[in-house]
């Protein structure tokens, strides 16, 4: 039986910085998992996903040729959608092999992979195939899985999901995405580039529902220009496989029944924590739907394991799984004890137009102030958004009554980049001075930045 300080028990974004993070500091590590290292991100998610949208954009940005000054150039049926989801692979694969079990026991952490994964035995004790483990501490980072959709029993009906969407060399004529986030929005508009015939069904009134109003009409826009048919306020109640081979779905409609039919059906209608087979309960480990109970240091009900990621978060973001595996090895560690705050969370969706946002929305904002201040600045009047005729979409930074900083939304070319500069300004408790006294470079997406905030200024003057 191998002992060890920390063992981590999953290898993707989470599970490898939490084990690099104390291997670095001098702990013995065991690494666990039960499928490839890298996880969803690198396997299913964040990689082949951004690698997919980048080619759609490139394909779709033959359409702007002739208003750039360009020849039209016109495509034929040469259009191959097995060789991008190649090149998908090909990229995937490229950054796997950065992440192979071998360079991980070259540097000291013991790597354990076997299908059946890990299994408590007791609070110190774990097997994962053949072999037991001794350990300390654990950090679980088992990572989350696609929510399934009601169906009828038939062995015939097989959804996609991001997990074996990768899996297609076959273009889909046509795809309903149920739930309209965002798999649904950056995979759904890439797909309807390619010119497969998309429809977004939504159960709430909007699709991102949780997003700010004005982004969500831009997004919207966006997609319908693409040819994506939105459907809200509906749910799907039944789907079936028919002999034609096309699936029918069923939805309610504010009460009302519809048939839908599709060639394929992609269920991105939320996450579910991998816990199952864990046997979390021979360690004393609490959980509940949403995922395993951690306190405000990531510690479970087991005060030597703990938890950091999809299978713990509502903020279910690779760089969130990141960012709470070095709070977990800090905590196990005691380098210096650190809370899970997720007051401070920047996502983006790559989608186009960008969207980026970071700490609390206008909304949260008055809902938790009461009164709060608002600099919005639009694209169109920042000189790099015009040089490349990309001048739909905005910044909005919020602030409290006394001019601090809580958030802010953005959409628009690079979004994701340029919504950065409030992550710091809210951490580090810049000023909107601060900000404005900053020199940025000329003509760059981020002045964006330095115009809200000086616009701001000037207009309290």
């Amino acid at each position: 039986m191998e002992k060890y300080d920390i063992t981590v028990i999953g290898a993707g974004s989470g599970g490898l910085v939490a084990a690099l993070t104390a291997h670095r500091r001098g702990a013995r590590v065991a690494l666990v998992e039960k499928n490839k290292i890298g996880g969803e991100c690198t396997h299913a998610g964040c990689v082949p996903s951004k690698t997919l949208i980048s080619s759609a954009r490139l394909f779709q940005s033959r359409k702007k040729f002739e208003s750039h000054g360009l020849p039209m150039v016109q495509l034929g049926s040469e259009f191959d959608f097995a060789k991008v989801m190649t090149h998908v692979d090909d990229v995937v694969q490229g950054v796997y092999r950065n992440e192979q079990p071998a360079h991980f026991q070259d540097m000291g952490i013991d790597v354990f992979i076997d299908p059946s994964g890990a299994k408590f035995i007791d609070q110190n004790h774990i097997s994962i195939g053949d072999s037991v483990l001794e350990s300390d501490y654990f950090v679980i980072a088992t990572g989350s899985s696609p929510r399934m959709a009601p169906h009828e029993g038939s062995e015939m009906l097989k959804f996609l999901d991001n997990e074996n969407f990768w899996e297609l060399r076959e273009q889909p004529k046509s795809v309903v995405f149920l739930g309209g986030g965002v798999i649904s929005v950056e995979l759904g508009q890439s797909l309807a580039r390619f010119g497969t015939d998309v429809t977004i069904v939504e159960r709430n009134p909007a699709i991102l529902n949780a997003l700010d109003p004005e982004i969500v009409a831009l997004v919207t826009k966006a997609l319908e220009e693409d040819g994506v048919r939105i459907i809200t306020n509906s749910e799907v109640t039944n789907c079936i496989q028919n002999s034609d081979g096309q699936i029918k779905l069923v939805l309610d409609q504010d009460g009302e029944l519809k048939d839908l039919f599709a060639e394929q059906i992609f269920v991105a209608l939320g996450r579910v924590p991998n816990i199952n087979g864990l046997q979390l309960e021979k360690a004393g480990v609490e959980y509940l739907p949403y995922g395993i109970k951690t306190n405000e240091y990531l510690q479970t009900t087991a005060a030597n394991i703990y938890a950091c990621g999809d299978v713990t978060s509502p903020a279910k973001f690779t760089h969130m799984a990141s960012f709470q595996a070095d709070i977990c090895i800090d905590n196990i560690l005691q380098v210096n004890k650190r809370e899970n705050d997720l007051s401070i969370v920047p996502w983006a969706i790559f989608m186009e137009p960008e969207v980026g946002h970071v700490g609390l929305s206008e909304a949260q904002a008055i809902k938790k102030f009461g009164k709060v201040n608002i600099s919005r600045v639009d694209t169109n009047s920042v000189d790099r958004f015009i040089t490349e005729s990309e001048t739909e979409g905005f910044l909005k930074i919020i602030m409290d009554e006394n001019d601090v900083i809580v958030g802010a939304d953005a959409i628009g070319l690079h979004a994701g980049e340029w919504i950065q500069f409030f992550t710091l300004a809210i951490m580090q408790e810049l000023s909107m001075q601060a900000l404005a006294e900053t020199i940025f470079i000329y003509p760059t997406f981020s002045e964006i930045v330095k115009k809200g905030v000086t616009r701001y200024i000037r207009s309290k003057s």
